[in-house]
């Protein structure tokens, strides 16, 4: 006669068996802890802290990664990150390259809306061409909210002149060359360069251009009067002939209508005109370039319809809609002086 076990036998034989399986599990598993790579050994997280002038593609080209990987291992929906802030990095393995040596004298700005490369160099006492070059900028409009942009202190942008060039009066353009490069290597300003060579847009120099380093600017042609505009100083300049007739605080168009380079001419004359796209009145309009429809010119600050006088205060800063605006009084002395067919040069 058969004997069936007992629901009791039958129990522990299965505890038994879940028992065996469990002690089989944790054997794999410590031989798979114990003979796995090294190379997986050595593979730990890494953490990196956020530094001033770092952005997200910056920290991923460090670490050989994406900045989408290091978004999605930091839970991060945006691309803003903060000094201090600590971000895992996906995928890295060992020691980081290490970071280069600090910058003296530089702080950190984050860009806030409105903001524009000339509007941050004025606020913060550096020129625009200094701030492009501490950043790498590839342009004057590469910037964007919340971007954070190492502000150098004029001993991280000037460099010492080459003996062995300083003493050359012209310099001709190399492959390769910019006039940022050109202009620290002989120890002048990019500006200086421009304005000697009559070069109104900075980046349009081309290899086998012979510049000029030294002298001074050459006087506008036939000695009459000529208008130039610093955008990068946000400063307006008068001449008649070789005599600086007048020098004046401006402010030039703010993002994202930013006032045009190159070379124009008064081409309209009005005491006050009228901008209906923005409702406002200029007074001593000296109209110098169309931009679609409308005429883009140098002009007093503008008054609303109730009668206040808009961005008083502002001067300095890229504030308008295109057009380069002076002082109610400055703006009056250049309308007296100007007239139709007066160059107007605007560059960086």
């Amino acid at each position: 006669m058969r004997v069936l076990p007992t629901p009791h036998r039958r129990v522990s034989a299965v505890l038994q068996c879940v028992a065996s399986l469990t002690r089989i599990l944790i054997a794999l598993m410590l031989l798979c802890v114990l003979f796995r790579p090294a190379a997986a050994q050595a593979q730990t997280a890494i953490i990196h802290v956020v530094q001033p002038g770092e952005n997200l593609f910056r920290i991923s080209l460090r670490y050989g990664t994406t900045v989408d990987a290091i978004m999605a291992a930091n839970g991060l929906t945006s691309i803003y990150i903060y000094v201090g802030q600590e971000l895992v990095i996906p995928g890295a393995s060992g020691e980081p390259a290490p970071p280069p040596p600090p910058t003296p004298s530089t702080d950190a700005y984050v860009v806030q809306p409105g903001d524009t490369v000339s509007s941050i160099a004025l606020r913060h006492g550096v020129t625009a061409w200094a701030l492009i070059q501490a950043n790498d900028l590839s342009d004057w409009h590469t910037i964007y909210i919340g971007q954070s942009l190492l502000i150098p202190g004029r001993a991280a942008v000037e460099e010492t002149p080459d003996p062995e060039t300083s003493n050359l009066d012209t310099y001709v353009v190399r492959p390769g060359d910019t006039l940022i490069q050109i202009a620290l290597r002989f120890g002048r300003t990019p500006a200086d360069l421009a304005s000697l060579n009559g070069i109104a847009n900075p980046s349009n120099i081309y290899v086998g251009q012979v510049l000029r380093l030294t002298g001074t600017a050459p006087a506008p042609s036939g000695g009459g009067k000529y208008i130039v505009v610093n955008l990068s100083e946000q400063h307006l300049y008068a001449y008649e002939g070789e005599q600086l007739v007048y020098s004046f605080v401006a402010s030039s168009g703010a993002a994202p209508y930013y006032t045009r380079v190159g070379e124009f001419r008064v081409q309209s004359k009005f005491p006050n005109a009228y901008g209906s796209t923005w409702d406002i009145w200029m007074p001593h309009w000296l109209g110098i370039y169309w931009a679609g429809s409308t005429e883009n010119g140098i002009h007093a600050l503008p008054v609303m319809a109730n009668g206040t006088t808009l961005w008083a205060g502002y001067l300095g800063s890229p504030v308008s809609y295109g057009c380069i605006v002076l002082g109610t009084y400055e703006a009056s002395l250049l309308y007296a002086w100007a007239e139709i067919g007066t160059p107007v040069s605007i560059h960086y």
